[in-house]
């Protein structure tokens, strides 16, 4: 039988530039193991799909530089505010940005 386990650096290898990423990213529930991996790793270039409200991974993925697009229906902290990376590179101009409503 085949092993189904496999390491947050394993799983973050899997992750290349350019590829769409979707991530369940409510502020409990995270893979933040694999995220640092990814961040870790210097992946760029990167379209993520937020699947519930966006919050802090996306952020965090935004802020090291890795993600280039964000498909949302809301990017936030929840109860502890605005998602400032996101807020910055929007602003900026530095990200594209598909809301879900």
């Amino acid at each position: 039988m085949r092993e189904k386990l496999i390491t947050a650096n394993d799983a973050a290898m899997m992750v290349e530039t350019g590829m769409h990423l979707g991530v369940a990213s409510g502020m409990s529930m995270n893979p933040m193991p694999v995220i640092r991996e990814i961040i870790k790793n210097g992946v760029k270039d990167l379209t993520v799909t937020s699947v519930i409200t966006g919050g802090y991974i996306v952020d965090l993925l935004i802020g090291a530089g890795c993600v280039s697009a964000v498909r949302f229906p809301q990017i936030s902290m929840g109860e502890y505010g605005l998602a400032p990376n996101f807020r910055s590179y929007s602003q900026a101009g530095k990200l594209t940005n598909f809301e879900m409503t």
